[in-house]
């Protein structure tokens, strides 16, 4: 029996891990990509709120609150010694140093989902299209509509904190500028297949922001 349970405990974690891959590789080249069938998708509030990102930046935030609290109330109250101010003045700056970059991040949060929200993404393989549609309008776009791609993405300077923040902007032949958040793993293959034939541009930023569409 022990013997088993080891074996399950080694096994499982690398057979998940197998699956995973399979599925990721299904899901961007594969059977189910948008390169052989049609795919669409829309976020929910509750799915891009309750990523792991976000979950983790808040309780960052949280952590780093207490710790604020704790500098101040406790730990500043109970120096006794030069050295102990000092320690305990490192320890406050390291506080609001972390909390600045949670606003910043939360700032940042809040910037990709006016992006997300309310869109509806259709890949369609036959025609090569990306279609955003949104309640006041829908943007079909193919090859033949656009003059440049650009995609913004951290650069390798950037922390690790930023660096699942990355989106498109589609310049149309018409002036308009598109915005699409990726946050789908299928999406650089898609836009790689479908936009071959136009210039891409990728551009790197310490933080990721996005101009206001």
């Amino acid at each position: 029996m022990n013997v088993f349970l080891i074996t399950v405990s080694v096994l499982a974690p690398f057979g998940w891990v197998i699956y995973k891959l399979l599925r990721y590789s299904a899901q961007t080249i594969g059977d189910e990509s948008p390169l052989v069938i049609v795919v669409t998708y829309e976020i929910e509030d509750w799915e891009y709120f309750v990523s792991f990102n976000f979950f983790f930046l808040l309780f960052f935030t949280l952590i780093n609150l207490f710790f604020l609290y704790a500098a101040v109330f406790f730990q500043i109250s109970a120096a006794a010694v030069s050295w102990h101010w000092f320690i305990r003045l490192c320890f406050l700056a390291s506080s609001v140093y972390a909390l600045w970059w949670c606003v910043l991040l939360f700032r940042l949060e809040w910037q990709y989902w006016l992006i997300t929200k309310g869109k509806t993404i259709t890949l369609d393989p036959t025609d090569k299209s990306l279609e955003i549609a949104t309640s006041q309008e829908t943007v079909r776009l193919t090859a033949a509509d656009v003059d440049e791609v650009e995609k913004h993405a951290p650069g390798l300077n950037s922390g690790k904190m930023v660096a699942g923040y990355q989106y498109f902007i589609f310049k149309l032949k018409d002036g308009r500028r598109v915005y699409l958040n990726h946050n789908k793993s299928y999406l650089d293959f898609a836009i790689d297949d479908y936009f071959k034939t136009v210039p891409t541009q990728r551009i790197s930023h310490k933080i990721p922001w996005i101009v206001a569409p």
